[in-house]
Parts: structure tokens; sequence; C-alpha cells
């Protein structure tokens, strides 16, 4: 571009369709603000999209598809704590049915039942250490999840029962048959009998828990997975391209993140409370239920916790970009005052 001087003063020589209203209105001014305002408001609604599809994609993997729950019963049937607590639960229920026993009179019936009561509890603990307790914990989740999880969703004519119901029909089943094996003469424990283990059906209703309209909503929403992560990346890109300042269109997505990963952290801990709190949940059953939900739980922490540092670095960088243009502002005011007194500075003038 040409140099030209006028009245002394040197600057560029600019095209002559060039008019101080046309300079920069797309990027400066309420355009430019308005750009800048659309630009956060697209990113953070792209990146809470992401945590959606995030969170829904988990679901779908780990809790609807009958192959990534599965994976719980090896996990409950590694946990040491919950077995010791199965056994001291399954120890005492036995032991009450056991002193339960009409003897119709034999001698020495207490010696009798305190042996017995031995036995019990050697059968039981044996039970515990042996690999039918895995393939027994296997076929409790997987019954559970098909009384749950598998008619879930409005579409379905059934649609998950109200409340959540845990199976444990194997377990008790196991134990009372290794029980009676182990006594070796005819006393009858009926396990089955205790509201605790299952009752009759060796189904534990977790009354007041209301998750049925909770697997619902997430066997509906799980298809809706594809649609969530399009519309974010569509969201972001068009945020990142229309932003003039785009540090603040950063700013908004890592806002965003942060504030979606610990919003479906607490929808996750609020339905956990729910279920755990319930008084319908007792002894075995509120163990199972505990554990179960712990694990899911970690499992949800792990699918949510990148994106929630991705949105720290992402806030956090963006705040300094948009400092340092500040700062730099600044700066650049104070450096123009001193090279150029009033009167004498350098400008663009047309020619």
């Amino acid at each position: 571009m040409r140099r030209v001087q006028i009245d002394g003063v040197e600057g560029d020589r600019v095209p002559r369709r060039f008019t101080p209203d046309h300079a920069g209105r797309f990027s400066r001014g309420r355009w430019g603000l308005a750009r800048t305002v659309v630009a956060t408001l697209l990113a953070v609604i792209g990146s809470l999209s992401l945590i959606a599809g995030v969170s829904l994609q988990w679901l779908q993997q780990s809790v609807v598809e009958r192959e990534g729950f599965a994976q719980i019963s090896q996990q409950l049937a590694a946990d040491d704590s919950l077995q010791e607590e199965l056994v001291t639960a399954a120890v005492d229920g036995a032991s009450a049915a056991v002193q339960d026993q009409d003897l119709g009179g034999l001698p020495f019936s207490g010696t009798i039942l305190n042996f017995v009561d031995q036995r019990v509890s050697s059968a039981i603990e044996d039970y515990a250490q042996s690999e039918d307790y895995v393939d027994d914990w296997n076929e409790v989740v997987l019954t559970t999840h098909e009384l749950n999880l598998q008619p879930a969703g409005t579409g379905t004519a059934e649609g998950a029962p109200e409340d959540l119901e845990l199976y444990v029909a194997p377990v008790v089943d196991s134990i009372e048959e290794r029980i009676e094996d182990r006594i070796g003469f005819g006393i009858d424990l009926d396990l089955r009998s205790q509201d605790s283990l299952g009752g009759a059906d060796g189904i534990i209703v977790v009354t007041d828990s209301e998750t049925g309209p909770v697997f619902d909503t997430i066997a509906d929403s799980t298809d809706k997975t594809p649609l969530l992560f399009g519309g974010a990346v569509t969201a972001l890109a068009v945020a990142f391209v229309l932003g003039r300042h785009r540090e603040w269109a950063l700013i908004g997505a890592g806002a965003g993140l942060v504030a979606g990963a610990l919003y479906a952290r607490r929808a996750a801990g609020d339905l956990t409370d729910a279920v755990t709190s319930s008084p319908g949940l007792e002894e075995v059953g509120r163990s199972v239920v505990q554990r179960i939900f712990e694990l899911l739980l970690t499992g949800m922490d792990g699918a949510l916790l990148p994106w929630l540092w991705a949105g720290v670095i992402a806030a956090v960088a963006g705040a300094l970009l948009a400092g340092a243009r500040l700062f730099w502002r600044w700066g650049a005011d104070d450096g123009e005052d001193e090279a150029y007194p009033r009167g004498r500075r350098r400008r663009v003038v047309e020619v």
C-alpha cells in the first residue's frame, strides 16, 4: 500500500471506497458483541449436549445392555465385604430357622440344635468360597436386569416395574441346599419363607424406590445419543467459527462441560440416595443394592471425569487468553500515547 503525507502526518493510502462507517462494522460495536454472546451461548449448549451424550452412551453400555450390566456380577462375587455381610445374614437367618425346629421332645434337643448351628455356619462359609457362589451371583444380576430393565421404555407394553425388584433366589436356594446336605438328617429350613431373603418367589421388592419411571426414561433417551453428539459438534464448530473473540467461546465450552458433568453426577447420586434410603430394603437386599449402585456410580465417575477436567482446562485457558487480550489492549493504548504526542499521531487518511 502506498505511503502518503498530509500536513506533515504520515499514513497509509486506503481504497477510495473505504469509509469509517464501513470499517469493521461486523467485527466491532454491537455486531461484534452479538457475535461474542451468541458464540458463547452456542459453546455452552454444545458442551452440555456433549455431556448428555456421554452420559447416555455410558448408561446404554453399562446399564441398559445386558452384557455391560453382567460385568457387575463378577465384581459383586469378588467383593469380600459384601460376601461377609451375606454370610452373616445367611447364618443368622438359618440359625433362627434351626432353633425354631420342633424335635418333638427328643433328648438333648438343645445340644443337637447347637451342633446343627455349627454345621450350618460351616456350610454357608464353604459356599461363599465356591464357584457356585460366583455362578449364582451372575444369575442374580442378570435376572435382576431382566426384571427391571428389559421391559423398560414407554414404547413397550409393560414398562419397568414401579419399584426395584432384586432377584436373590439362586443364592438363597444354594445356601439352603448346602445346609440340608451338611446336616445329614431331615430338617426343613425353608429360608424362602423369610421376607428379608426374598420370600416365596425369591424377589426382594424395594418399596418406594420408584425406579420404574427412571429406567423408562433412560431406555427411551439412549436412542437419542447420536443426535446429541451431532448437535454438540455442530454447535461447538459454529461457536468457534462465529466468535469474534474465541476465548469467550472457549470459556463457555469449559463452563458447560463442568456444569454438565457435575449435574449428571448429582442426578445419579440423588437416584442412588432415593433407592438406598428406601424402608423396603432390609439386610441382604440393602447390602446388594448399595453395592450395585456404588459400582454404577464409580463407572459413571470414570466416564465423566475426563470431560470434567477438560472443561476446567478449557475454562482456565479461555480466561487466561481473555486476560492477556485485555492487558495487551491497555499496553497498546499506553504505548501509542507515549510514541505520538497529541496532534502528531500516526493515522490512516483517505486520499
